[in-house]
């Protein structure tokens, strides 16, 4: 029996009941798939605009998700830290461009949510799926990722890479980035530095600890084992961190912070305690944070070209989608960072 000899109407589409209840195809989706918040008003205008369709809600609506040749998915850790909000504009701005929907979806840097919602995207049949994966990752991931991959949905990775994976790619210089910050403290004549650095298992973070070590050994600086601590990547473990580096007798006159959110927490300590940031001590870390206006903080910051880095992640995956996949060599695209110093470090 085909959908018309069910009373269903199948000339309608996602598209259409979306015009209707005037909101996106993603929100349709969502309703018509039982997946992610929309609003109990927005919902009940949608199930209405499908009942009084005449159109079948379950296997019939399912279907066209399976068309859903307009959707890709956009899987991260989060949409707060700037980080991400940054990188997910740089995706809708080009993904508007060409008329798609932008799916995304928060793992909570959980492995077993992401898997989970690489699930749910293969089932709906997006174009293709941006994703920066879980750092608490096993092989499961790649295995995943790998699996959505042949299935004919191609997959491109944005900030940080699996083991052993083959995936398409848009990357910074992480340790070009952190050589270059480590240099220009040394310049402006610190030999005391320390570096509160990512979890030991992150290849990001391994490869800004090399940049750091390697351009510590370039000038024939000594390298402070208490002088290297290894953060958790929240405000909370770089505000300890700091408070264990101050508190030493030897303490460093300089700090590198490898995430945002480690420096965010140096800032908190150091402002707590009376340091005059940028003469007592001095900070470099990721990206201009913007979170203290009123302190009049002397910062230095690594700046990444993070709407790029989402504008190049989509032209990647918009590339593999139209090529169908001919191409099966991966691409790995590498962007250069800035040095934004702090006026009393130029």
């Amino acid at each position: 029996m085909t959908a018309g000899e069910m009373g269903c109407e199948m000339s309608l589409t996602i598209k259409d009941i979306a015009e209707k209840a005037g909101v996106s195809v993603a929100t349709v989706s969502r309703v018509i798939n039982g997946s992610g918040y929309v609003s109990e008003k927005n919902k009940k205008n949608i199930e209405e605009i499908i009942q009084e369709s005449n159109y079948c809600p379950n296997a019939a609506a399912r279907s066209l998700i399976t068309q859903a040749s307009d959707m890709i998915g956009l899987v991260m850790p989060e949409r707060v830290n700037p980080f991400f909000v940054k990188v997910y504009d740089g995706v809708t701005r080009k993904a508007d461009e060409e008329n798609i929907t932008v799916l995304f979806y928060k793992t909570g840097d959980d492995e077993k949510k992401q898997g989970e919602i690489l699930k749910q995207l293969k089932a709906q049949n997006v174009k293709g799926i941006l994703i920066t994966p879980s750092l608490y990752q096993t092989s499961a991931t790649r295995k995943m990722l790998e699996a959505v991959e042949r299935a004919g949905i191609p997959v491109v990775l944005i900030d940080r890479d699996t083991e052993g994976g083959d995936f398409d790619a848009v990357f910074i210089d992480n340790k070009g980035a952190i050589y270059k910050a480590t240099e220009q403290l040394i310049q402006a004549g610190h030999t005391k530095i320390a570096a509160v650095t990512s979890p030991d298992f992150s290849r990001v973070g391994a490869r800004r600890q090399d940049g750091f070590l390697e351009c510590m050994k370039k000038h024939e600086l000594e390298v402070c084992p208490d002088w290297v601590i290894e953060g958790e990547l929240s405000v909370e473990s770089g505000y300890e961190a700091c408070k264990r580096l101050m508190e030493m007798e030897n303490s460093p006159t300089a700090i590198v912070a490898f995430s945002s959110s480690e420096l965010i927490g140096c800032v908190k300590y150091l402002n707590e305690t009376g340091y005059r940031i940028g003469r007592d001590v001095c900070l470099f870390g990721f990206d201009d944070i913007g979170t203290f206006p009123d302190f009049g903080l002397q910062l230095s910051t690594i700046e990444r070209p993070m709407r790029e880095m989402g504008e190049m992640a989509f032209e990647l995956l918009w590339e593999r989608i139209h090529n169908g996949g001919k191409n099966k060599r991966s691409r790995e695209i590498i962007l250069p960072t800035n040095i934004k110093l702090a006026e009393n470090q130029k």
